[in-house]
């Protein structure tokens, strides 16, 4: 039998980013779900990335997870803020929307001190995990969900 070779191509990436500058490294995914005769919720932690389902809605696989921003800064004073909601329809429509409360958590490399709800930065990146908490309705037709928010970082 004749020798084979095969080759594939991989695909290398890199982000340099400026200071002062916020940059998205994961969508938030509340995973795939089953819904059942009852309405339930399906939560992710933004601290623990853990995934949970309450009432009629069931967890399927694995594939839940928390949005993950980061942010680059010298010396400042910052401000966070952001949508508290997010409206996910259903693509091609023909569904009632679901809505997912949002939560956000934050760690900073280095250190950080709060101060009057903002917080003053050493030299350092910033990391924000947004989860929260997706209400879904009994009997929710199936399909692919998807919707937006924003997180807002300000330097002063």
């Amino acid at each position: 039998m004749p020798a084979r070779a095969a080759d594939m191509n991989g695909t290398a990436n890199a982000a340099v980013v400026r200071p002062n500058t916020l940059i998205k490294t994961g969508d938030l995914d509340f995973g795939t779900l089953f819904s059942g005769p009852v309405g339930g919720t399906i939560t992710i932690d933004p601290v623990t990335n853990w995934r949970g389902a309450t009432g009629g809605a069931t967890l399927v696989g694995n594939d839940g997870r928390r949005a993950v921003f980061q942010g680059t800064g010298g010396i400042f004073l910052i401000t966070v803020s952001g949508s508290t909601s997010a409206t996910l329809t259903r693509a091609g429509g023909g569904a009632a929307p679901m809505t997912a409360s949002l939560v956000r958590a934050a760690t900073t490399s280095g250190g950080g001190i709060a101060l009057l709800g903002a917080t003053l930065l050493p030299n350092g990146v910033q990391t924000y995990y947004i989860g929260g908490t997706l209400t879904v309705p009994a009997n929710q037709p199936a399909g692919d969900y998807s919707g937006t928010f924003t997180l807002t970082v300000n330097y002063l």
